[in-house]
């Protein structure tokens, strides 16, 4: 071939191979790249959500058991947990006010500290980095560096600190047994992402097993909101130990009976009174204490006692006692009767306690320079100013001078009598 020709060819050849891609291929490439680069781009994007997720969900997780066991722990050095915890706050918390629109959940009544340590739900504030819808508290003593409560006697001095927030405003899964447990609160209706099951064991104040459920949220980056759910079980130990008897018996004290006695038909009781005061103007009142027995046939029978005259009780013979507490006004020209007494629906049960060993004495003001409650629980009264009595002991306190706890003379002293179960194990 001609050199020329050669030429002309290889001009043609190269002229061919710079033309391009017509339009139609650039378009297929550039709807292919973008579906391949999208493609991966959504992959890469949902990795890296489900990522974080899961590093969200960890970490709520993470938090939420460590409130979980922080309470766990606190419960466990305790003597119990009040059942009715807006009854007993000011009993056993005085120092302590409940803000605005927090829902109170826990009074621990622990013998390391003067008051009860308290737990609650309330909305973050205003320009706060907690977030909501709730928050849980602690209202307490500090800790020191060792672990141990620093001001353990000074609760004028405890704060509220919060303990974990992003708690749901409706509860979780979890639920209770109302026919074993407790529930606090009471109504289902206002639950919200802490709770507690407490299990009926006798006492009508407080209880020692807890189910505590919990319920958070996180935001998901991909999908909404994720709700998580722990719950855990904390039993109160009683740190201090008891002073002998052989204890209370099962079901001796169901809450539903408000202070009556359900004992076994293989134990025996006595009663005594221990002592008390009330006073119209200067003049004191005289104290009627009344025990009415059920034998299990159920026929009902009425003994009065005081001070020099106990009451004994043998095995088999009593299936329900009711405690009632008189304060004679009429006799002293002061006004009408006022009768107490213990039993499921019967009026001003807040005019009574039963406290068992280990127990905080209510602090109210004595009234009138009355004695104050210690000098007639003295000889049974630990070091730490609780009810240090036998395990087989019960104390009944009764307010008999006025139905208003706000009055001054509400005092919760005007008849101390104490029931032992098994008399004959209790060693003087």
């Amino acid at each position: 071939m001609k050199p020329e020709a050669l030429f002309k060819l290889l001009q043609n050849r190269s002229l061919r191979s710079v033309q391009g891609l017509t339009l139609t291929e650039v378009l297929i490439g550039v709807i292919t790249a973008g579906i391949v680069i999208g493609g991966a781009g959504y992959g890469l994007a949902a990795i890296t959500a489900s990522n974080r997720t899961e590093d969200a969900r960890a970490e709520r997780r993470m938090e939420m058991s460590r409130a979980l066991e922080f309470i766990s722990d606190e419960v466990k050095t305790a003597r119990g947990i009040a059942r009715d915890p807006a009854g007993e706050l000011s009993v056993q918390s005085p120092s302590f006010s409940l803000p605005t629109g927090a829902q109170l959940l826990l009074v621990i009544n622990t013998s390391r500290a003067s008051e009860s340590i308290i737990y609650y739900l309330a909305p973050p504030p205003a320009n706060s980095v907690l977030q909501g819808p709730q928050v849980l508290y602690r209202w307490g003593p500090s800790f020191d560096a060792t672990g141990n409560y620093s001001n353990a006697n000074i609760p004028t001095g405890w704060l509220s600190r919060p303990l974990l927030d992003l708690v749901a405003n409706t509860a979780g899964t979890g639920s209770c047994d109302t026919t074993n447990q407790t529930q606090i609160p009471s109504n289902n209706a206002n639950r919200r992402g802490f709770f507690v099951c407490l299990d009926t064991d006798g006492d009508t104040r407080q209880g020692r097993l807890a189910s505590l459920q919990l319920s958070s949220n996180i935001n998901r980056v991909i999908g909404g909101a994720e709700r998580l759910n722990l719950n855990t079980q904390a039993f109160a130990r009683n740190s201090t130990t008891g002073s002998g008897g052989g204890g209370l018996p099962a079901g001796i004290l169901n809450p539903a009976n408000n202070g009556d006695l359900t004992p076994p038909n293989d134990v025996s009781l006595r009663f005594q009174v221990l002592g008390g005061a009330i006073q119209c103007g200067t003049t004191d009142v005289p104290v009627t204490t009344n025990l009415e027995f059920t034998d299990p046939d159920g026929n009902i029978t009425r003994a009065t006692i005081n001070q020099n005259n106990p009451l004994n009780k043998d095995p088999g013979t009593v299936a329900r006692v009711r405690v009632e507490s008189i304060s004679n006004l009429r006799q002293v020209n002061c006004g009408n009767n006022i009768t107490i007494s213990t039993g499921p629906n019967r009026p001003n049960s807040n005019n009574f306690r039963v406290l068992k060993n280990g127990d905080a004495i209510p602090n109210f003001i004595p009234f009138n320079n009355q004695a104050s409650i210690d000098v007639f629980l003295r000889p049974i009264l630990g070091a730490d100013g609780r009810v240090k009595i036998r395990d087989n002991q019960l104390i009944y306190l009764f307010e008999l001078g006025t139905t208003s706890q706000s009055s001054t003379a509400f005092d919760m002293q005007d008849n101390v009598v104490l029931v032992t179960v098994n008399p004959e194990q209790t060693q003087p």
